[in-house]
């Protein structure tokens, strides 16, 4: 498993447009991936449960991968939350 601290800049943070954007890029990766963020823990791959963690602009999260891709995987999260969401 391998974690990456990341802060979310996107000015509204994770909404329905941004988790689903994030659950469909984590859906191309076998890796199982998690968002941390406030002692809570959600599924990366699931738009619900991305916009349950409340997470705003600003707020740091912790990403974690673990599987056999993992490491492109957490490396194209990255990107997609370094870019704000544009491909």
């Amino acid at each position: 498993m391998i974690e990456k601290i990341i802060e979310i800049k996107d000015k509204i943070g994770f909404h329905a447009r941004t988790s689903s954007l994030f659950a469909k890029k984590a859906s191309t990766f076998q890796a199982e991936i998690f968002i941390e963020f406030n002692d809570k823990k959600g599924n990366g791959k699931s738009t619900l449960s991305l916009m349950t963690l409340g997470v705003k602009s600003q707020d740091v999260i912790k990403i974690c991968a673990n599987g056999t891709d993992e490491i492109e995987a957490l490396e194209s999260l990255e990107e997609l939350i370094k870019n704000n969401f544009k491909s």
